[in-house]
């Protein structure tokens, strides 16, 4: 697994970043990195940060049906936080692998620590099995989420505004 998530952040570093620096929506403060790649519930996925965007991404694992189409083409991924549409990417030189745009710019992320935080936070709520306490012992769907929020699966939006943890959130004033 390894070799193929230095493929993709080298492709990404060596081959995409060059073509993307003179872009507006480029953040000089970010370099690409991977955070997070592990095999979990049968997918190879973590998060890729680069200094114009960053994405949740699936490796290929054997067996994977998603490996032979074309680019471009969206397929669904079951994460315990939801079913997401991610888009089959394949950049010069890489492997095939799927991304889903979790920030089109990441102009806001003052330096990279704050966007591995990021990172890493997206991965543990993608992960997060609802079915499983977390906080006090208790559901988190009941504990932290209005009723109304917890009808469907966590969007993307909900899960990068920290629906689950806004309602828990002392107000300060």
């Amino acid at each position: 697994m390894q070799p193929m998530i230095d493929k993709l952040v080298s492709v990404y570093r060596d081959t995409v970043r060059p073509r993307m620096q003179d872009l507006s929506v480029y953040n000089a403060a970010l370099q690409v990195e991977a955070r997070g790649f592990m095999l979990r519930d049968g997918q190879c996925s973590g998060v890729l940060i680069t200094p114009w965007c960053m994405n949740l991404v699936l490796l290929p694992v054997d067996g994977d049906s998603w490996v032979g189409l074309p680019p471009g083409s969206r397929v669904e991924a079951v994460f315990p936080a939801g079913t997401y549409l991610l888009t089959l990417s394949l950049p010069a030189g890489s492997e095939p692998h799927l991304c889903l745009t979790l920030f089109t710019t990441v102009l806001a992320f003052p330096h990279q620590d704050m966007a591995r935080q990021v990172a890493d936070e997206v991965l543990r709520r993608m992960y997060l099995e609802t079915s499983q306490p977390e906080y006090g012992g208790t559901d988190p769907l009941n504990a932290r989420l209005d009723r109304e929020e917890a009808r469907g699966p966590l969007s993307r939006r909900d899960l990068l505004h920290g629906r689950w943890t806004r309602a828990a959130a002392p107000v300060r004033r």
